[in-house]
């Protein structure tokens, strides 16, 4: 068998639920690239054994991987959709969010492609049913939960740098409800959070702003015209920038 062929089949074993059930009951007959001697190493795998792998990998890439990373979300997530830590990997695994993914989703872009589609989501009501709740109904802050927890790791879109970032919810406060105070927020309103964001060889430092602060820091780092705004205002971003560069 092919070191790519081998991949490809394991990959899909361990990686894309439909498959693994439809091969499981078998109702999935050959992997791509794997003549019939090889397709019968396959079958050749216990079922019951398979998935004691792959659930124990999927705690190994929750543990290791996302929880490190984003915390709060991945608690969040896990909370929202009632399952537990390898439930909610292989949800995400087996998600086509998931293929976007680079070098392991370092970044989370495909956690966040697979949370925001979570988020869009509207379940269509099955005949003579009670009309289905959307996944994120509890928790409609996520998408912005995983925003931040991606900005305040350095992962940005751009290179833009120092950046200037609002956030619909006050993302600090639910990260302090998740983890430090291990409260689930399920009343949460919206409240618009103003932060300014900086990288370098450290770190990212994170600077809480006022709505006024926000729309002159906003200007500074446009290059716009300043002139119709407070002065002692605008020397105070002026500092703030300029520290942040030193």
């Amino acid at each position: 068998m092919s070191l790519e062929a081998q991949y490809r089949a394991v990959y899909q074993l361990l990686y894309k639920r439909w498959i693994r059930d439809a091969w499981g009951q078998a109702k999935f007959e050959r992997f791509d690239g794997l003549d019939d001697a090889e397709n019968a190493q396959i079958h050749a795998l216990d079922l019951a054994r398979l998935e004691a792998v792959v659930r124990l990998h999927a705690n190994d890439i929750g543990n290791n991987w996302y929880n490190p990373r984003f915390p709060a979300s991945w608690i969040a997530l896990q909370v929202a959709l009632d399952c537990d830590q390898a439930e909610l990997t292989k949800r995400l695994t087996n998600s086509d969010e998931f293929e976007l993914r680079e070098n392991d989703d370092a970044d989370g872009r495909a956690l966040a492609a697979w949370v925001q589609k979570l988020a869009d989501s509207k379940p269509r009501k099955p005949p003579n049913q009670p009309k289905p709740q959307p996944p994120l109904q509890r928790a409609p802050w996520l998408p912005e939960l995983l925003r931040y927890e991606r900005l305040i790791r350095g992962h940005w879109p751009d290179a833009n740098n120092p950046r200037l970032e609002t956030f619909e919810w006050d993302v600090g406060g639910l990260i302090d409800a998740l983890l430090d105070k291990q409260l689930f927020p399920v009343d949460e309103k919206p409240a618009p959070l103003h932060t300014l964001l900086h990288r370098d060889h450290v770190g990212v430092t994170e600077i809480a702003l006022s709505p006024d602060q926000a729309r002159v820091m906003g200007k500074l780092l446009s290059r716009k015209s300043t002139k119709d705004e407070p002065a002692k205002l605008v020397a105070k971003c002026r500092r703030v920038l300029n520290q942040l560069k030193t």
